[in-house]
Order: structure tokens, then C-alpha cells, then sequence
């Protein structure tokens, strides 16, 4: 399972990622010469939910890095 980064919405939110809202998450490239996929969920959906499709794409990328940004 590819984890994914909270870190930077916990500084910006004071808690962790938990509801039902539209998620921006940021798939990082596994080169250096791609750039980064950033996307936002097309439905508000639970947190949970939103990493499932965030892992998903980040799978087809062949990345193994995701941060969640809002």
C-alpha cells in the first residue's frame, strides 16, 4: 500500500484528514524529468475513500510517493 503524506494539511488544518469533502492530492513522479500529477477529486467523498483513488492513480503512474494537499 502506498502511504500518503498528511503532514502539510495537519499543519494547515490542526487535526488529521477526516470527513467528507473534494481532496487535492499530489502524485510524486518516480523521475526527476516528469512532473508531478496533481488532482482533485471529482465528488466530495470521505477521506478514506479519496486515498483509495489517490493510490489507484498513483499505481498507474508507478509512484510511490502521494501528499495530501487540501
Amino acid at each position: 500500500m502506498i502511504p500518503i503524506d498528511t503532514r502539510r494539511w495537519e499543519r494547515e488544518h490542526g487535526r488529521k484528514p477526516t470527513g467528507r469533502q473534494f481532496w487535492t492530492f499530489r502524485i510524486i513522479s518516480p523521475r526527476i524529468t516528469a512532473k508531478d500529477f496533481e488532482f482533485t477529486t471529482e465528488e466530495a467523498m470521505t477521506y478514506p475513500a479519496a486515498c483509495k483513488v489517490a493510490r489507484e492513480k498513483a499505481a498507474l503512474r508507478k509512484s510511490d510517493q502521494i501528499v495530501l494537499l487540501a
